[in-house]
């Protein structure tokens, strides 16, 4: 009579199994229409230059933001302002100031 597996190991057997790892996310990534981009016009140029000054480092904001083909939005801390390289940093993603739409600081109250 063969051995008997414990209980947990028995059940790993039936655990999923992802053949095509990363398959998926590769398809969710190619469902995205592309969208060209948009040229900011000057009054939102001008709010948008002044809501970044006045964004600082370990700050909540959420910015949405053309990432190539479609506009998204990053929320998180801000862990870097890049002046010199015109970039931001929310969270580990850089974001470009050209590539900026619009910027909302999610501060408290």
């Amino acid at each position: 009579m063969p051995e008997r597996r414990p209980r947990a190991d028995r059940a790993q057997q039936f655990m999923p199994f992802a053949a095509l790892k990363g398959y998926y996310d590769l398809i969710r990534e190619r469902e995205r229409v592309a969208e060209p981009r948009r040229e900011l016009p000057d009054e939102q140029a001008l709010e948008l230059s002044q809501r970044l000054a006045g964004l600082e480092r370990r700050e909540m904001a959420s910015i949405v933001h053309y990432d190539g083909e479609a506009y998204v939005t990053t929320r998180g801390l801000v862990s870097d302002i890049d002046l010199a390289g015109r970039t931001i940093t929310v969270v580990r993603t850089r974001i470009p100031f050209d590539d900026i739409w619009e910027i909302d600081d999610e501060a408290p109250g």
